[in-house]
């Protein structure tokens, strides 16, 4: 199964405050704008091998690095960014989000994620599966302070899905599981109806939503169904170092591939088996995912990650740094920004200490020139698609 990653990194300058990303965005074809000005996003197209995946995200990462220190600027993998900070937004379409959902967009503004992209076999029946894997979230929380205040094992999630007013709530949080691609069809017509309803009261055209929006991107929720690039994305986890977001991405792609051959179905002992994977009712997926957000890998969690095959101790989630105080100070704040920062290159460097250059991989394990422009394809797509997006 091939997969695409995006990931969204804060930038900051040499005092460890948030700064442009302009010069960052510009060090590598793989590095797009967010759409606020302090987030910079990777996006690396589909690979089949976490090798190749590995590879792709070191060779980026230790250009951008490059081109950010020469700025005296670096690369944060923090879910937010400890403070609540007030960055501008970039785009039409963000100034537009920005006068929909009014002060509550800040949650969105102070929040980086990763999103991983899985090929599409069985559209409907992965995003089920990838729903019922949202405790996995846990497994790479990386800040638990939002605004200043330790909110959350998972500050990121718990602020960009329960933060805004309740009539947001249908764009950001996790969604019950849908039974057939026609429920799923109707729920996306409806969030995109509820979306447009929202942003003409809030004084916004119709004609402006047509042309912004589109059915699949006005729903920011962790799964969504792409058919636009062919893909199944999963947008639960934060940003974190790039060595475990690659291993997350393929443990998880693990067990998608295991519906070529099983049925996924609802049961009360979720986990793998040899002829099914059961997945538990959604309002008992509901507790375990707020537990995973609360309290990150609690031996609940632990042990229904255990079931799905993943080992929770092969990962150590950056939130885990963060000492149990209730509060951050700004000079904290600033000095845990480059402290991750460093923690950052320190990756990068242990990915590059054992890697082979991208050039002499992609000749020896691909077709060359076509897989190249599939590659930038895909990054092209995903630029266009995600301008401006929350």
């Amino acid at each position: 199964m091939k997969l695409g990653l995006e990931v969204e990194y804060w930038v900051i300058d040499d005092e460890g405050n948030l700064t442009s990303a302009e010069e960052v965005i510009r060090a590598h074809e793989y590095v797009i704008p967010e759409f606020v000005d302090s987030l910079a996003e990777i996006v690396l197209p589909p690979m089949e091998s976490r090798v190749a995946l590995e590879i792709t995200f070191a060779d980026v990462l230790g250009a951008v690095l490059d081109v950010a220190a020469a700025h005296g600027t670096h690369l944060v993998p923090l879910g937010t960014p400890l403070l609540e900070e007030s960055p501008p937004v970039l785009s039409k379409r963000g100034a537009t989000l920005e006068q929909i959902y009014g002060d509550d967009l800040r949650f969105a503004k102070n929040v980086a994620g990763s999103h991983i992209h899985f090929d599409q076999t069985n559209p409907v029946v992965q995003a089920n599966l990838l729903t019922a894997l949202d405790p996995a979230l846990a497994l790479v929380a990386s800040s638990p302070y939002y605004d200043g205040r330790r909110t959350a094992t998972a500050a990121r999630v718990a602020a960009y899905r329960r933060g805004m007013d309740e009539r947001f709530h249908r764009f950001r949080d996790l969604q019950p599981y849908a039974l057939t691609p026609d429920a799923h069809a109707k729920r996306v017509r409806q969030s995109f109806v509820s979306f447009l309803t929202l942003a003409v009261d809030s004084g916004v055209s119709e004609a402006a939503v047509y042309e912004q929006f589109s059915h699949e991107n006005v729903s920011h929720s962790p799964v969504r169904i792409r058919d636009d690039l062919g893909t199944v994305e999963w947008r639960a986890p934060d940003t974190a170092l790039p060595s475990k977001l690659t291993q997350l991405a393929f443990d998880i792609a693990g067990i998608l591939e295991e519906t070529a051959a099983k049925p996924v179905v609802v049961g009360t002992e979720p986990g793998l088996y040899s002829g099914a994977i059961v997945i538990p009712p959604f309002e008992s997926l509901q507790r375990l995912s707020s537990e995973a957000i609360a309290d990150g890998l609690t031996p609940r969690v632990r042990t229904y990650l255990e079931a799905f095959g993943i080992d929770p101790t092969a990962y150590s989630p950056l939130v885990d740094r963060f000492p149990r105080a209730a509060v951050i100070s700004p000079d904290e704040a600033r000095s845990r920004r480059l402290e991750f920062a460093r923690l950052l290159k320190a990756d990068v460097d242990m990915l590059n200490a054992t890697r082979r250059p991208v050039e002499q991989f992609i000749e020896r394990n691909t077709a060359g020139d076509d897989q190249r422009s599939q590659m930038n394809g895909f990054v092209d797509s995903v630029e266009k698609q995600h301008s401006g997006s929350v």
